[in-house]
């Protein structure tokens, strides 16, 4: 049995009594988010953070800036900056459930890992916060004994950080790994860029000044607006946007707060404002979404 058909098996057979599509499980101080889906999605908005994602089974497909990019068994996404997409999830074969492994990426970790290794005569490309390349042997066996540390809970403590090291390496100098090998790099266009993208997050519900976001990562004006565009697909205020248009989404299906509120609590400044721009992304509108 390959490698990759042992993660399949491993993966159906953990989470066969599993009710939701996706099960997190804690596995020492990170997380592994196990994916099983058996019917084709349609595209939906997404927050990704930066992970990787293996696919074992089927077919995933992200649509960033008018782009599609597909990734199927035998690949690997790598995530390497927050960012907003559209994604959906094809099965290939009836019966063989799409499947995959997602683990979160720990920029501190990397750097750990970055410093004993030297990959100063690969070529980089140019890419952006999304990337995909064939999942080696080696990594699949590192993720599979990861896994399986899920039925040893007794071995998590003491093999748990050496194995998510071990997958790291493998990342990290792999063929996708070029922007996350740029983002190590200390004030690198990506390491700004991910300053950029922080600062954002935290203060989404705010009046974000370009001009003040470009002075505190110490970029001009020109290169941080083509890097950002370049690396996350977007621009900043269309991140903001998606930030607080995501925000409200979320809520309106978890709480019973009155839209008037939302609009007001993500920084919004008027309910016709949040709307239109709910309208323009989802296609419906807050009070529709709700209903």
């Amino acid at each position: 049995m390959s490698t990759r058909n042992a993660i399949v098996k491993f993966i159906l057979q953990y989470t066969n009594r599993a009710v939701e599509s996706d099960t997190k499980f804690t596995l020492g101080k990170s997380w592994v988010l196990i994916t099983k889906e058996a019917n084709n999605t349609s595209l939906e908005f997404r927050t990704y953070e930066p992970v990787i994602c293996l696919i074992v089974q089927g077919k995933k497909e992200l649509l960033s800036s008018h782009e599609v990019i597909s990734a199927s068994a035998g690949q690997s996404i790598i995530i390497s900056h927050d960012i907003h997409v559209q994604a959906r999830i094809k099965v290939i074969q009836k019966g063989a459930p799409y499947t995959a492994v997602i683990i979160p990426i720990d920029i501190q970790k990397l750097r750990e890992i970055v410093i004993q290794i030297s990959y100063e005569d690969r070529l980089e490309k140019k890419q952006n916060a999304i990337s995909v390349g064939t999942t080696s042997s080696e990594l699949e066996d590192a993720v599979l004994r990861y896994l399986k540390l899920l039925n040893n809970p007794q071995d998590i403590d003491i093999l748990a950080n050496s194995l998510l090291k071990e997958i790291y390496f493998r990342v990290l100098t792999s063929e996708g790994g070029s922007m996350l090998r740029e983002l190590l790099i200390v004030d690198s266009h990506a390491d700004r860029i991910q300053k950029a993208v922080k600062y954002i997050k935290l203060n989404y519900r705010s009046n974000i000044l370009i001009d003040d976001l470009i002075k505190h990562v110490g970029m001009s004006g020109s290169a941080f607006h083509m890097h950002f565009k370049r690396i996350t697909g977007n621009t900043p205020k269309k991140m903001q946007s998606d930030l607080r248009l995501m925000e409200v989404r979320e809520r309106l299906r978890v709480t019973r707060e009155t839209i008037s509120n939302l609009a007001f609590d993500v920084g919004y400044n008027s309910l016709a404002q949040l709307s239109k721009e709910y309208k323009k992304k989802f296609g419906t509108s807050p009070l529709q979404d709700r209903t």
